[in-house]
């Protein structure tokens, strides 16, 4: 195996620990491919992913992410003629997505030969990779976006830098469950909203497929005259603040380029987590029926790569041992070529301990990066830890303090219910950053350290001014 180059002390960018299913995050195996860098003049850096007990942690040196992110941010955002080219090419495959869907919602899967149902899942595969071949661009150009723009706006006022980030990097178009909210309170045929949108809750740990009584209940629950005109609202709020910014700040043309592509950027990689979901469900289907023919678990295919549901079709044989391991304890590596796996237990726990164990004890205040403001002033709530959303959101009340190790698209339900949000992972272009300015509530990100020193109904003052939350009182 590679020797892995990242270093523990380094400051080091990671995503997780959030559900994961191995099958559908088959295209981050992908993206750290040796296919990326026969593709694009630069490889994604090395990077590290360890997974325990069916949760995920992908780890970068941030240094290195951000050097990259910086060339293709200078690429594919800044060189609007290849910008423009790239998105066509993002285009171009959404049509193909969906006429594949189109067509794939009209096969009966249990009538397909096995021939046939292999040839619908080579095509899916194929379609699966050429969309990653596009959309990891605007997902890692965004660490090069926010570096940049933020050494910018540092030659201007070094104190107010993040606020002004926080501001220019906001997205001034509707996000995919803005875009879904808005369709749900205009619609009128709930059954066709349902099938447009039953994906909607779908992520790296599994899917739901939603109903028309689920988007019905949510209706029964919202005013929509009221809640439309929030919803306008706040990208109306969004681009008169970033109007106003421009203006105070007297910004040059190539600062106002760099802030208004990250912000394009920033709403590019939410979109794409759009189709992740659609294809998700897809997905499902074709599991569902070559689990009925092949004699394994539905649980099971969810811990296999593509190229392992490819050898399964074919009737070659796969460890169904090994599929169950990844379960519990494995370990992924790239630096460039392809991944190197690493099953053995022993080693996997020793890289936990290496990577993410914290050991620190009677802190009393966290600090962090703000990437939303809310309205200003301290304000105090008990902490809720929500690690899985669909099995913790119950515990999740209105006002509660939204502590997590990041957040994700399953969050939604439980970060409308917080007053204020707090992960250990992230920047101003995370999940956490662009839901909460659309929800218009506080948010701190980049702590390392909420989940592990935070627990369930703790009382915590947050300073999103200052980036600091201070523990008022322990629970128990």
């Amino acid at each position: 195996m590679s020797k892995i180059v990242i270093d523990p002390k380094k400051e080091l960018f990671k995503w997780g620990p959030i559900d994961f299913k191995f099958f559908y995050g088959s295209g981050i195996l992908f993206i750290i491919s040796k296919k990326i860098g026969e593709s694009y003049p630069w490889p994604w850096p090395p990077a590290l992913c360890i997974c325990k007990n069916g949760r995920l942690l992908w780890i970068n040196e941030k240094k290195a992410l951000c050097q990259i992110g910086l060339r293709y941010f200078k690429r594919y955002f800044l060189d609007l003629n290849e910008h423009k080219r790239h998105w066509a090419k993002y285009q171009d495959w959404v049509l193909g997505h969906d006429s594949f869907a189109k067509k794939t919602d009209t096969i009966n899967f249990k009538k397909l030969s096995n021939n046939e149902l292999q040839d619908v899942y080579a095509e899916f595969v194929d379609l699966n990779k050429s969309f990653w071949l596009i959309v990891h661009v605007p997902e890692i150009a965004n660490w090069g976006g926010e570096w940049l723009l933020k050494k910018e706006l540092e030659k201007i006022s070094r104190d107010n830098a993040d606020k002004y980030l926080e501001i220019l990097s906001a997205s001034v178009k509707f996000s995919f469950f803005q875009q879904e909210e808005l369709d749900l309170l205009r619609s009128n045929n709930l059954e066709k909203h349902a099938k447009d949108y039953c994906w909607l809750l779908n992520s790296y740990g599994g899917n739901r497929v939603l109903r028309t009584a689920y988007f019905k209940k949510r209706l029964k629950e919202i005013v929509r005259n009221q809640r439309i005109k929030k919803i306008e609202g706040i990208i109306k709020k969004h681009k008169a603040r970033k109007r106003s910014l421009v203006k105070k700040l007297n910004l040059n043309p190539k600062t106002i380029l760099i802030s208004d592509q990250l912000s394009q950027a920033i709403w590019w990689q939410d979109h794409r987590k759009s189709y992740i979901w659609r294809m998700n469900y897809y997905w499902d289907k074709l599991l569902n029926e070559i689990s009925k023919r092949k004699g394994w678990k539905i649980e099971d295919l969810q811990y296999c790569w593509w190229d392992d549901i490819e050898n399964i079709l074919k009737g070659k044989e796969i460890s169904k041992e090994e599929v169950r391991k990844r379960k519990q304890y494995y370990a992924f590596y790239s630096s460039g070529d392809n991944p190197k796996f690493i099953t053995d237990f022993e080693k996997v726990k020793r890289l936990f301990s290496i990577y993410e164990d914290y050991k620190e004890e009677g802190v009393k205040e966290i600090k962090g990066l703000t990437v939303s403001r809310g309205k200003s002033g301290i304000l105090k709530g008990e902490v809720k830890i929500i690690s899985n959303p669909f099995k913790e959101g119950k515990k999740m009340k209105a006002g509660d303090i939204l502590v997590a190790g990041m957040t994700s698209p399953e969050y939604i339900v439980v970060m409308k219910k917080a007053k204020a949000i707090i992960t250990d992972h992230g920047g101003m272009t995370s999940h956490a950053a662009i839901v909460s300015r659309e929800l218009g509530i506080p948010c701190i990100v980049g702590t390392k350290i909420a989940t592990k020193v935070l627990k369930d109904g703790d009382l915590v003052e947050v300073d999103a001014d200052k980036g600091i939350i201070k523990i008022i009182q322990k629970n128990g």
